[in-house]
């Protein structure tokens, strides 16, 4: 079983900002939604015990985690048990991380263009990534893990789509149509 959650809900997510590998602070609902995923857990009766946990090391998704486990019960310490993963961080922006859409086509009207033709193969300016280079830096990270064992993600929305699309072996389009909304399991 592999089990990923995206992180709660932050600042720049309600401003539409995009976040990429920079961070801003989880929202007071971002927080009720980490408690709500600890929750779930509880119910649940998984032993994490049981479970690899491998995390994006970005703070949003840290923070996000210490609340869910300072909420399970009994109280399980997912840190000692964590492995960051650089693979695991969101797709990467470039110089567009922390505008919002509007911003970006103001400044970058061209480069807005063609990601919208064709965002699979566009490269963002500035180091960022398309997401072909995102699916490549997933399915490295899907050839490190054993899916023999229960795995559990702790990530960002576009590597969710990315990572479920490559387990489901799913065509590019059917994975640039899903989403994985905060803080959703």
């Amino acid at each position: 079983m592999i089990i990923i959650i995206r992180h709660g809900e932050t600042i720049w997510n309600i401003q539409k900002r995009k976040q990429g590998h920079k961070d801003s602070n989880l929202t007071l609902k971002g927080k009720r939604q980490a408690i709500k995923v600890a929750n779930f857990f509880n119910k649940k009766k998984y032993d994490l015990s049981k479970f690899k946990i491998y995390s994006s090391p970005l703070r949003r998704v840290l923070n996000y985690k210490k609340i869910i486990e300072k909420n399970l019960k009994p109280q399980f310490n997912l840190g000692e048990r964590t492995r960051l993963s650089n693979m695991l961080k969101e797709h990467k922006f470039g110089y567009w991380e922390g505008k919002n859409d509007n911003e970006i086509k103001k400044k970058y009207p061209k480069e807005f263009k063609l990601r919208s033709q064709d965002k699979w193969n566009y490269k963002i300016p500035g180091g960022g990534e398309s997401y072909d280079l995102l699916y490549k830096r997933i399915n490295k990270f899907l050839k490190k893990i054993s899916r023999k064992k229960n795995t559990l993600i702790f990530t960002h929305d576009m590597v969710s789509r990315v990572l479920r699309g490559n387990i489901m072996k799913y065509k590019k389009n059917k994975i640039m149509k899903m989403q994985h909304k905060n803080n959703c399991i």
